[in-house]
């Protein structure tokens, strides 16, 4: 780290008193300075948001309209390389939501991607069952659970919600439109390889007929 001299390049947006950092601007470029003058992050972002708006201790930096993070020391804890970056714990405790080359994943609190970003849409988890949430990509839709792993491969183009025609079963649909069943743990219980299917109703007896039956009973 070196020492800034000439101070009046640059000037004061923000002070944290917790911090003891300076938010500077120079040649439209910001970086962070300490109290003593010293230059932390060199003005280089576009843009540098509050310390711990989105994560404890780190701050959000844009770099060429990407996105990472920053300590407090300086470091660089998530590069900037993301077209978005989500607040945490919104869909998954510890995790935000990223956006790279159009695709959506997730980081933990340690700036790791436990979900890579290749997905074109991510539901909200317990939407379908408990810590599962779907997941689509190219059309084709499965499941991760929150510890990052694929539940149910992504190899349907729909997916129904479960319990509407068996208990604990949902019905897909693959894209040749053939229908079979999945369960809770992800298992494809009915294989795939039908054109419909439909609920077993159990039909009730009328009371026409009970009384008809009661009747002839009664003449016997």
């Amino acid at each position: 780290m070196k020492k800034i001299f000439s101070i009046s390049m640059l000037f004061l947006v923000t002070f944290s008193f917790g911090q003891k950092l300076f938010i500077v601007k120079s040649d439209e470029k910001f970086g962070l300075i300490n109290e003593s003058g010293i230059e932390v992050i060199p003005p280089k972002y576009n843009f540098i948001e509050d310390f711990d708006k989105v994560h404890p201790s780190w701050a959000k930096v844009q770099l060429e309209n990407l996105f990472g993070f920053v300590d407090k020391t300086g470091k660089i804890v998530v590069e900037a390389k993301y077209e978005s970056i989500g607040n945490y714990n919104e869909y998954n405790q510890g995790w935000a939501l990223v956006k790279k080359d159009g695709k959506l994943g997730f980081i933990n609190e340690s700036g790791k991607e436990v979900v890579p970003p290749v997905y074109d849409k991510v539901g909200n988890f317990g939407e379908y069952a408990k810590d599962w949430a779907s997941v689509e990509s190219q059309g084709m839709k499965g499941f991760i659970t929150t510890d990052g792993n694929i539940i149910v491969p992504l190899k349907y183009s729909s997916i129904e919600k479960f319990d509407g025609i068996r208990k604990n079963w949902a019905l897909v649909k693959d894209k040749k439109d053939k229908l079979g069943f999945i369960d809770k743990s992800g298992k494809e219980i009915i294989p795939v390889m039908y054109d419909s299917i439909e609920a077993f109703t159990k039909k009730k007896t009328s009371a026409v007929s009970t009384e008809k039956k009661t009747e002839v009973a009664a003449a016997d």
